[in-house]
């Protein structure tokens, strides 16, 4: 196998190892398993389910006969979990077995309902084993109970692009990290942290990897490098403090160098591009920003998290860029309680590509889809004219715990006039109050950082509901819906959080936000727009609400076997993401 076919992840992070190649051309996967067991166990299983649950699983059972796990057994499990049922179709096919390790092989569409479609998106895998027979002989058997020891679920990515292999030998290393931080005892913090840049980057490189360096895991949530976009002679003052203490002069510090959000790990550019890091002209000052995370207030915690950067000297063909798309960090956007899948849409228009990109446009080969803790399903459409091109990324099983940096297999080209649309799903169910737009933990973002080439100037391509149309809907809440809580020149928070959430003034706030202008961010790294449009009250880009489905190419096709569309757990839309 070549190394950049084969991906590998340890199941319960010490032992269990699984390997795995996806076969694109024939549309399967091929699973490889060391360490899954020992003459003691019976029984061993790996599963795939929706988010994690038990119930509605579909899970591949190998059994221990004489020795050898040599009969497979494909199952799914009944939706509250408590049983599993033999298969009518068995699609777990083995080809490989012995004392430690067993290799099996699926197809990433079955055609059976009772079978889990592969996708692209974030994937759940199951696994267990155990030391008491089972009755996979019987077509239903009580769901096995083991410990947790003997069992874990693994967030993954598992229909991904083949790994990329640097070519140059002769990398540098740039590490720039914290340096024995207090964390703060508070929910949210953002930590700052001001560096030079090491002689070398007098002349220019490309970066071509760079991996997060972790130390309290669990407490840090995101991190990102910025360059100080200056003139080069300009001193940057050093820093390394809360965020919003930052002196004004480090404003500048605002140009996406590097990323990382949980669940993520290395990423590598592909061979043709790199992100231009140093040069004469380059301001020789970087800031890292760290999202610390601790709800529990947690006292006398000390971090030296950051990010190790890999460059060459030898520059490659494209220089690459880093592009936010997605919604503004603003409170004029919020999400009402209850809602099982609100989506909230922010638009890189067709009139800032337009004034923005060059004549060939740009390629996209990385994106990085994020939300904060409500946060569902995230997806990045991409429109020509009235047409609609393949998606740029999706993840209709997205979590905020796995917010990986992933390459892109398709890699789409996005020309000069081009919008895009980046659609994230909130699940409210639970609150009784509004999720609003912010920075905080418990706040929302909707934000999709895409790596591409060649570079622009082009930063941040985000909107928001513009400012004259929530002012009308403000009125028109107090005044026609006698939502006698809202203040007409009070603060956006407290007017959203007044309302009572009716479904029908659900849907007029989210009939509101796809109908109505927008606020448009078309920023340069300096935070300035681009000139030549009115971006206040820009039009919003009309896309289909529906979005297009992933069909199955199977005889006989049932569309009821992608949606549970029976058990009623689905947003306003009907789309059914559970």
């Amino acid at each position: 196998l070549s190394d950049t076919k084969l991906h590998e992840i340890y199941l319960d992070n010490k032992e269990i190892k699984l390997s795995w190649m996806v076969d694109w051309y024939k549309q399967e996967v091929l699973f490889h398993l060391q360490n899954a067991f020992n003459e003691q166990h019976r029984w061993f299983y790996l599963g795939f389910s929706k988010r994690g649950d038990i119930g509605d699983a579909d899970i591949c059972f190998f059994e221990n006969q004489n020795g050898f796990f040599n009969v497979v057994t494909d199952t799914y499990t009944s939706p509250n979990g408590k049983f599993v049922h033999k298969d009518y179709q068995q699609d777990c096919v083995l080809f490989k077995m012995d004392e430690y390790t067993l290799a099996f092989k699926r197809k990433f569409d079955t055609c059976d309902p009772s079978d889990f479609r592969m996708h692209e998106g974030t994937m759940y895998v199951m696994w267990a084993r155990g030391e008491k027979d089972l009755q996979l002989a019987d077509y239903q058997f009580p769901f096995p109970n083991v410990s947790q020891h003997e069992s874990g679920i693994q967030m993954m990515q598992l229909l991904r692009s083949d790994k990329i292999l640097i070519p140059e030998t002769d990398l540098k290393v740039v590490e720039i990290r914290l340096h024995n931080v207090s964390i703060p005892d508070k929910e949210t913090t953002y930590w700052c942290h001001i560096q030079k840049l090491d002689d070398f980057l007098v002349h220019k490189h490309h970066i071509v990897q760079f991996e997060p360096i972790i130390i309290t895991p669990g407490l840090v949530h995101h991190m990102e490098v910025f360059h100080c976009e200056t003139d080069w002679n300009v001193n940057i003052p050093l820093y390394n403090d809360d965020c919003e203490q930052m002196p004004s002069a480090a404003k500048v510090c605002s140009k996406v160098v590097a990323l990382w959000a949980m669940g993520s790990s290395t990423f590598t550019y592909p061979p043709e591009t790199g992100l231009p890091m140093g040069g004469k002209t380059y301001n020789p000052f970087i800031r890292l920003e760290v999202h610390f995370n601790n709800p529990e207030m947690r006292k006398g915690l000390v971090d030296s998290s950051g990010m190790r950067i890999k460059m060459v000297s030898q520059l490659r063909q494209f220089d690459a860029g880093v592009m936010e798309l997605g919604l503004e960090y603003t409170d004029k956007m919020a999400i009402p309680p209850g809602q099982i899948g609100f989506p909230l849409s922010g638009y890189c228009i067709a009139e800032c590509t337009e004034v923005a990109l060059p004549r060939t446009g740009i390629v996209i080969f990385g994106s990085q889809l994020h939300t904060h803790l409500t946060g569902v399903r995230v997806l990045t459409r991409h429109f020509r004219g009235a047409n609609e091109l393949r998606e740029v990324n999706r993840d209709d099983y997205y979590s905020h715990h796995f917010q990986e940096m992933r390459n892109l297999r398709y890699k789409p080209r996005v020309l000069p006039g081009d919008a895009l649309v980046t659609t994230c799903y909130y699940n409210t169910v639970g609150k009784d109050n509004c999720t609003l737009g912010g920075f905080s933990i418990s706040d929302e973002m909707c934000v999709n950082y895409i790596h591409y080439y060649p570079a622009t100037k082009l930063e941040v391509c985000k909107s928001s509901v513009s400012e004259e149309t929530l002012e009308n809907y403000f009125v028109y809440m107090k005044k026609k819906e006698h939502q006698h809580g809202v203040r007409l020149n009070g603060a956006r928070s407290k007017n959203y959080e007044s309302i009572k959430w009716t479904q029908p003034r659900v849907d007029q706030l989210y009939t509101m936000y796809i109908q109505e202008p927008l606020s448009m961010q078309c920023n340069k790294s300096d935070n300035t727009r681009f000139q030549g449009y009115q971006w206040e009250s820009a039009p919003i880009t009309p896309v289909q609400i529906k979005i297009p489905m992933h069909r199955k190419l199977c005889p006989n096709y049932n569309p009821l076997w992608l949606k549970p569309l029976d058990r009623g757990e689905c947003d306003l839309l009907g789309e059914c993401i559970y």
